[in-house]
């Protein structure tokens, strides 16, 4: 008979060993294996950037001033010896990371141009990659020449390296920070540029005045990012270390970037492990054949967009997504064929009258993706689309910046890249895929999200099931008291001028291979 003691060192290695099955299931079931990166790659293998790592923290920030003030703090940690790496899609140096309108003397020194120059002073190293097209080329330019005058070097570079420098983009806003022994690296949807320092109220204060108006003239912008340590800080590294030091030059005036060495970042191994962090990217195959990427992505990379398919083929019981374009038929139709076996999706976007740029167009091809889910009675029942407006004021809308695909509350995915062609296939795109071994975190990321735009308190007991969440998602739409708005985009006959916009804007980078 076996001994008391032996059940218990038996029961404990039985749980032990279920844990581990549960642990590498979810690096599996959810990221992309080895073999599929390689296959995103068009055959060639990703050297030097793990397929995913384990033992980190991430934290999850929604809203601008929360990432701001994070930050700001690590920047101001910085002194001789580390280094500020940074990439973004758009910048304005003069951009306060803590406006207060009663210490304007202390709002001036917080604005992105003074965090850096005093970063210099200290003997810190910058690096910084912004993008270059016809649109943002004079603001880039002027921004890159204030701080190449700072830092006595060409430590900003116009960086048009990507398929259809007209209009593509290097989207990227991603930012590795050495502080001493340890090393930050943060991604996610938000630029240091006009109206993105926003409050989780959404209220038109006199802080967020201080930093400028969001283009289009939205009433508030939402949006967020992730904040992350430990062994995933050396992939981001080594992918701003690639980027950098891709032989192809960058864009005249600041076309010519001294190369720096490769140094591992310090960085803290959390145990016990709990989040596995898998590095996504887009780097167009296009852009591959014009020179670009040729030492890391010889034929580009899409695992942004092999990332989201698979993480939609394994959800089991619901989708829920935020996103500013929601127009890539392909991934729809993939959230269609994956409908059947789930609960519900919701999908939370924006009226695609804002910015109001090419509105009309935005809104067919919005309109041609998303009917997809409509095709099908059945189906279309579990398809729950909406916007935001500011409270009580539909007029007021607010811009939904956000990109985070979340799966049953266990896996989500989250970066620059949104659901559209452009940046799956084409502009230069970072992200994450995350998975919590202890299964607890997703969800606090999802009743987070919700209880702001539900207007809840968090430890609500509606945003404990996702179920009894949407019923309350439904309530608030169909009352239209709060924030939470039905939508759904009006069908425009603007086809005879999608293929100028799509050659313009949503460029397929592909070669005709995914």
């Amino acid at each position: 008979m076996i001994s008391f003691n032996c059940f218990i060192l038996l029961s404990l290695l039985t749980l032990l060993k279920a844990k581990n099955l549960r642990d590498s299931a979810g690096a599996s079931e959810w990221m992309l294996t080895e073999k599929e990166i390689t296959s995103s790659r068009h055959g060639y293998t990703r050297n030097n950037i793990s397929p995913y790592t384990e033992d980190n923290e991430v934290e999850y920030i929604v809203e601008g001033q929360a990432y701001m003030d994070r930050l700001y703090a690590d920047m101001a940690k910085t002194k001789k010896g580390d280094f500020i790496h940074g990439t973004a899609f758009e910048v304005r140096g003069y951009i306060m990371l803590q406006p207060n309108p009663d210490d304007m003397e202390g709002s001036e020194r917080s604005s992105l141009k003074n965090v850096l120059r005093d970063a210099v002073g200290r003997g810190v190293s910058v690096r910084l990659l912004i993008n270059c097209n016809v649109m943002q080329y004079l603001w880039t330019t002027l921004f890159c020449v204030q701080m190449n005058w700072i830092c006595g070097y060409t430590c900003c570079g116009i960086d048009n390296r990507h398929y259809n420098w007209v209009m593509g983009n290097l989207h990227t806003k991603m930012w590795v920070i050495k502080m001493g022994n340890e090393t930050v690296a943060y991604n996610g949807g938000i630029d240091i540029s006009l109206g993105r320092w926003d409050t989780e109220k959404h209220d038109n204060s006199k802080a967020r005045q201080m930093n400028g108006k969001f283009y289009g003239g939205a009433a508030g912008y939402h949006d967020s990012a992730m904040r992350m340590l430990g062994p995933i800080v050396v992939d981001y590294e080594r992918h701003f270390h690639q980027s950098w030091n891709d032989p192809y030059p960058a864009f005249f005036p600041f076309h010519i970037l001294p190369k720096y060495d490769w140094v591992e970042p310090p960085h803290t191994r959390y145990r016990p492990s709990r989040f596995q962090v898998q590095l996504l990217r887009t780097l167009g195959c296009e852009g591959s054949l014009k020179g670009y990427y040729q030492n890391f992505a010889p034929r580009g990379e899409l695992s942004c967009y092999h990332g989201l398919l698979k993480m939609i083929r394994n959800a089991k019981e619901f989708l829920y997504m935020e996103d500013q374009f929601f127009n890539h038929p392909e991934l729809i139709a993939a959230i269609k064929q994956r409908l059947p076996e789930l609960k519900f999706i919701i999908m939370l976007t924006n009226d695609q009258s804002t910015p109001a740029v090419f509105s009309e167009a935005r809104f067919y091809l919005q309109y041609q993706a998303l009917k997809i889910l409509m095709e099908d009675p059945e189906i279309s029942k579990k398809v729950f689309i909406y916007r935001l407006v500011r409270d009580t004021d539909v007029s007021q809308a607010l811009y939904v910046h956000t990109k985070l695909f979340m799966a049953d509350d266990e896996y989500v995915i989250t970066g620059s890249f949104g659901i559209e062609r452009s940046g799956l296939t084409n502009d230069r795109e970072t992200g994450m895929g995350i998975y919590d071994k202890e299964g607890k975190y997703i969800k606090e990321m999802r009743k987070r999200l919700w209880s702001e735009h539900l207007m809840l308190p968090l430890n609500h007991p509606v945003l404990e099931d996702p179920v009894r969440g949407l019923q309350e998602w439904e309530r608030q739409a169909k009352e239209a008291k709060g924030r939470v708005r039905k939508y759904f985009p009006k069908n425009v006959n603007w086809s005879i001028f999608t293929g100028l916009f799509e050659l313009i804007f949503e460029i397929d980078g592909t070669c005709c291979l995914i």
